[in-house]
């Protein structure tokens, strides 16, 4: 079991996103658009530091995403009030609709996706995976 676990998890990951990337393309995103366009829907004003730390992505990548989001007139790139050189991010008029999209093809694919299981094996299995995340950080320590 311990052999098979991760590989198993990795697998999933994989048909997941393979999975978000076919919806994604449907609305002419991609996934890491899709994910950046949800994540300041959320939290709008957040800085673009915030953002690739919440997505765990490295700047330069950011920097090309936001760009791209940015010249489909998605995002709009405001200089904070505090310090001018951080940027921060908010969805443009025109990207709400794009982004109410987005959680509806991601809410739906989350139905699909536990269909026939029972909430409390999903709990368990979700304590598991923060069980093991914990190992992970403590690993960095």
């Amino acid at each position: 079991m311990q052999k098979t676990f991760l590989p198993e998890v990795f697998g999933l990951v994989r048909a997941i996103r393979k999975r978000f990337d076919a919806r994604a393309t449907s609305i002419d995103m991609t996934y890491a658009r899709a994910q950046a366009l949800m994540s300041i829907a959320s939290c709008e004003g957040l800085t673009q530091v915030d953002l690739a730390e919440r997505l765990d992505i490295r700047t330069p990548s950011m920097n090309r995403t936001l760009d791209n989001l940015e010249a489909a007139g998605l995002i709009e790139r405001r200089a904070s009030a505090e310090d001018k050189r951080v940027r921060r991010l908010y969805l443009t008029p025109a990207a709400r609709a794009r982004a109410e999209a987005v959680v509806d093809f991601t809410d739906e694919l989350r139905r699909e996706v536990y269909r026939g299981i029972d909430p409390d094996e999903l709990d368990r299995a979700l304590a598991t995976i923060r069980k093991i995340q914990a190992n992970l950080a403590a690993m960095d320590r």
